[in-house]
């Protein structure tokens, strides 16, 4: 029979685990509560004065600020967050919630689930390559666009939190993100080992295929020279900007078929990672594209960069993809933020345009601004009329201004307050009510309607004919209508496309 043993947290509170590894790290050991409920890690190691200081801040002032103001509850389910540091028997631990249900495989992997990963833990690596998805993963673990683009706007979001609160990760990598695109979840882990700049230096330079290119470069040098860099929130931009591009593409976005050394592959790998790291889809600069003769058969047609490039998702991310990859990728000071990686995400699921191929494995697609448009992942082209609304929205009275934002409209396809009011943004500060949806798009006998829920100032130009909560409204090219006449409110334009 298994021991159950109890002991205390530093601030005196009863923890009780298992006598038995469920887990072993290179840094911890980890335990079970015996509910189940949380897990307690203990250290291999002894920890030294400033990590100890470290994790009592992370379970301390850092969880305050972010899980005890407005909107903390939100965060809960966003990261992994370490709740108590405790000492037992002369070692260091922290006690960490369990894992979410959601975060676990349910059907196990392909052919009898020879690998054994039913019940484990869906780790980011299973789902960011072409041939992990396609070799190993059961199809209904494995995701379609739309619910990589909510993983991606949900660790954007996290990172951004992190961010704001002044802590970088230092070790962001689908190591320590666990995603669940199968509903569209997403959680960081691994948050003890946060750097605070100036404060906590980092305890690791990160995982391979995410650390920044200026910290490969100088890795050789001593960590106290003034010419090496260390993890900081600007590598957590280049790591995450890796991660959103991972898993919208499956593929890496600087491992290509370029070799700077032959006779030396650790040289190799630190001058293409690092000091010589360029983007596979570099416009003009082709010598590191990827050379299909060299990729498996299992990473098709995803490692074919001339059939999935990334301006397939859209113009708000491909100008993203550019900043990190191609102006940012040397210079971290230009690289795009948390913040900015969110709200393109956001704009694109706006953008998104369901596959009438019932067979698509990706079943959405963005739409990319072509009039007559065809799924990029199986070559179905758009048959039909399509609405496309183009928002505006009042900076003053009775002037309207384009908002480089559009919705594409398909059945069921729905209206939020977000989209009424442009100073309303989908983010952990939205209200139950503003989650409510105040209309939606039906096709019917021949015609496109936007059915009114709960848009109390819907008028119709010029003439501002009102559209009733209740009432419907029939969408045809060029017709103009007004969501909201407060600050902020938007002004819809129709472009009608017929293919």
């Amino acid at each position: 029979m298994t021991n159950i043993i109890t002991c205390k947290t530093v601030d005196d509170k009863t923890v009780q685990y298992v006598d038995k590894i469920i887990g072993s790290g290179a840094m911890k050991d980890v335990y079970f509560s015996p509910d189940k409920s949380y897990v307690v890690a203990f250290y291999k190691t002894p920890q030294d004065a400033q990590a100890r200081d470290r994790i009592q801040m992370i379970t301390g002032r850092f969880k305050q600020s972010i899980f005890e103001q407005a909107g903390g509850e939100y965060w809960k389910d966003l990261f992994c967050w370490p709740t108590d540091m405790i000492e037992h028997e002369g070692k260091l631990g922290i006690v960490v919630p369990t894992y979410q249900n959601h975060f676990f495989f349910k059907y196990g992997s392909k052919n009898n689930d020879f690998l054994s990963i039913k019940g484990r833990e869906k780790e980011g690596k299973w789902f960011a390559s072409a041939n992990n998805q396609n070799k190993f993963l059961d199809p209904r673990e494995r995701g379609d666009t739309l619910s990589y683009l909510k993983v991606c706007i949900l660790l954007s979001r996290a990172v951004r939190r992190m961010h704001a609160a002044g802590l970088c990760h230092s070790d962001l990598s689908y190591k320590n993100v666990l995603i669940d695109p199968e509903q569209g979840h997403a959680c960081v882990i691994d948050i003890d080992g946060l750097v605070v700049p100036g404060k906590y230096p980092p305890d690791v330079v990160g995982t391979p295929d995410f650390i920044a290119p200026e910290v490969v470069k100088t890795s050789h040098l001593p960590k106290d020279d003034k010419n090496r860099f260390l993890p900081s929130i600007s590598t957590d931009r280049h790591a995450l900007s890796v991660l959103i591009y991972m898993y919208l593409f499956y593929r890496h976005p600087l491992r290509g078929g370029k070799i700077h050394d032959i006779d030396d592959e650790l040289r190799d790998e630190s001058l293409s990672m690092g000091e010589k790291a360029l983007f596979i889809e570099h416009p003009t600069d082709h010598s590191n594209a990827v050379k299909l003769n060299q990729v498996r058969a299992s990473s098709l047609p995803w490692a074919d960069t001339n059939k999935i490039p990334y301006t397939v998702m859209g113009p708000y991310l491909s100008a993203l993809f550019e900043k990190a990859f191609i102006t940012g990728l040397h210079e971290p000071s230009k690289r795009p933020t948390a913040d900015e990686w969110e709200t393109a995400l956001v704009k694109t699921v706006d953008l998104i345009q369901p596959c009438q191929n019932a067979a698509c494995e990706q079943k959405w697609y963005v739409f990319s601004g072509k009039t007559q448009p065809v799924c990029p992942y199986c070559a179905t082209p758009y048959k039909g009329k399509l609405p496309i609304l183009n928002l505006y929205s009042s900076r003053k009275e009775g002037s309207y201004r384009p908002d480089d934002h559009r919705l594409m409209v398909w059945t069921g396809q729905s209206l939020y307050q977000w989209h009424v009011n442009r100073l309303i943004a989908p983010n952990e500060r939205t209200t139950d009510e503003q989650k409510k949806r105040v209309g939606y798009f039906q096709f019917h006998n021949g015609q496109w309607w936007l059915v009114n829920e709960g848009i109390k100032d819907l008028l119709v130009l010029p003439d501002k004919r009102q559209i009733a909560v209740g009432d419907k409204l029939e969408l045809t090219d060029g017709l103009q209508f007004v969501l909201s006449t407060e600050e902020g409110g938007r002004l819809v334009v129709v472009q009608m496309v017929d293919n």
